[in-house]
């Protein structure tokens, strides 16, 4: 009788097999998605690994061109260039293994989907434990039958795992901008002090209450506020709605008079206008930002805070000594999603941004790589009569070399590029 779970140890790594995960590829390999998916996987490989040597060639020409660009990643540092969570700065712990995790499922599930689809034997198949924490998973395949099999077969088992990534990730990046275009800004204008005698004084208002909204709107700018105020004009009134620590909401009928500056006044000098300004113009560049330039997704929001979501701060009085700072995730809010709106839109970008590297990294021609091991299979198909294959392998060391010393030089270049050029 088979057994359901089989532990092997590899140290420092735990590896737990099952064979109901190459029973689910035997289910999944015989719906007619499992086949179109292949053929839709080696369609877009060429695509996704000319999008990767695109994106690798212009982060070296930057990276050899403009000192700003050396010296950003000398600050970062080497591990940055690495996407491991705990090593690279800028990864996040939770999300990071949990984006990587899902990235490594995916990938080596497909090959495993595709793999028993077109007659391949697996011969296991399972995840992989560093102590208790699952870093990823693997499909162990028959190299006998991969190697002697149909190249267009083999190529689709490979190109499945690198395609996979890439679907997922424009999944999680569509639904990212489709929740990033519903954010409003979350009013943060506080109450900073109240005018003795004033009509505020009169309906309660206390420094450090929180306008949330006038007369019904919500207060996401002062002109709100100012509008409403004189409109009500003398002798009128306006309805607001505070936060109180420690209370909750509420809701005041404050008085508008003349209060010596010629204007309609209620009493009170408001804080964080400027603030909240800023992340209206913030929000309305960022929507535009989402459509017309999508290479922003390509910018962390740990390393720069790009992204409402960002949980970095932005300060005002920076000069001071004790500068206020807010997270710029703090300023916004999700009418739908509310304080999910946070957790979701990290998970969705972060998966995202996994899934996506991991996608066209594998799929550079680099042996032993997806893509390497694809270029190899079909020059030796087309060339193999011609040039041997000694030569064929002579050609995909040549190429994988190449694309290895550009991967590498940009870890050097910029510790490099300021001793070249003294």
């Amino acid at each position: 009788m088979q057994r359901l779970f089989e532990v092997e140890f590899k140290p420092p790594f735990l590896l737990i097999k099952s064979s109901r995960i190459t029973s689910a590829f035997d289910r999944l390999g015989k719906t007619r998605l499992a086949g179109a998916l292949g053929w839709a996987s080696l369609g877009l490989l060429p695509l996704i690994a000319g999008a990767g040597l695109t994106l690798l060639i212009l982060s070296l020409v930057a990276m050899v061109s403009r000192p700003e660009v050396q010296e950003a990643q000398r600050q970062a540092g080497p591990q940055s260039l690495l996407l491991i969570p705990g090593l690279n700065p800028y990864l996040p712990i939770l999300y990071g293994w949990l984006a990587l995790v899902i990235a490594l499922v995916v990938h080596e599930g497909m090959h495993g989907v595709l793999a028993r689809r077109l007659g391949y034997t697996v011969k296991s198949s399972g995840i992989i434990l560093f102590l208790v924490l699952p870093i990823g998973a693997f499909v162990e395949t028959d190299d006998k039958e991969i190697k002697t099999g149909r190249v267009r077969d083999v190529a689709r088992i490979l190109a499945g795992g690198p395609a996979s990534n890439i679907a997922v990730a424009f999944i999680c990046l569509a639904a990212l901008v489709a929740i990033s275009l519903g954010l409003q800004p979350a009013p943060i204008m506080t109450v900073e002090d109240v005018f003795e005698g004033s009509p505020a004084m009169e309906a309660g208002l206390k420094p450090g209450d929180r306008l949330l909204a006038v007369n019904g709107k919500p207060a996401v700018s002062l002109s709100v506020l100012s509008s409403s105020i004189s409109e009500a004009g003398y002798g009128g009134s306006v309805e607001l709605e505070v936060a109180r620590e420690g209370v909750g909401v509420l809701r005041l009928r404050v008085g508008v008079a003349e209060l010596g500056l010629g204007r309609p006044m209620i009493g009170v000098s408001i804080g964080n206008a400027e603030v909240q300004e800023w992340a209206n113009l913030y929000l309305g560049s960022y929507k535009s930002s989402v459509t017309s330039n999508p290479l922003i997704f390509l910018l962390p929001p740990s390393f720069y805070p790009a992204h409402p979501f960002s949980q970095l701060s932005i300060c005002q009085d920076e000069a001071s000594t004790e500068p206020r700072c807010w997270p710029v995730s703090s300023i916004f809010q999700h009418p739908l999603l509310g304080p999910a709106y946070l957790p979701t839109a990290n998970i969705l970008f972060w998966v995202w941004f996994v899934n996506f590297n991991v996608g066209i990294f594998n799929a550079l021609p680099i042996y032993p790589l997806d893509g390497g091991q694809i270029l190899r299979r079909v020059l030796s198909a087309s060339l193999g009569t011609r040039i041997g294959e000694a030569g064929v392998r002579l050609a995909v060391t040549i190429i994988s070399l190449a694309l290895v010393g550009i991967v590498l030089s940009l870890f050097t270049v910029p510790y490099l590029a300021p001793l070249i050029g003294r």
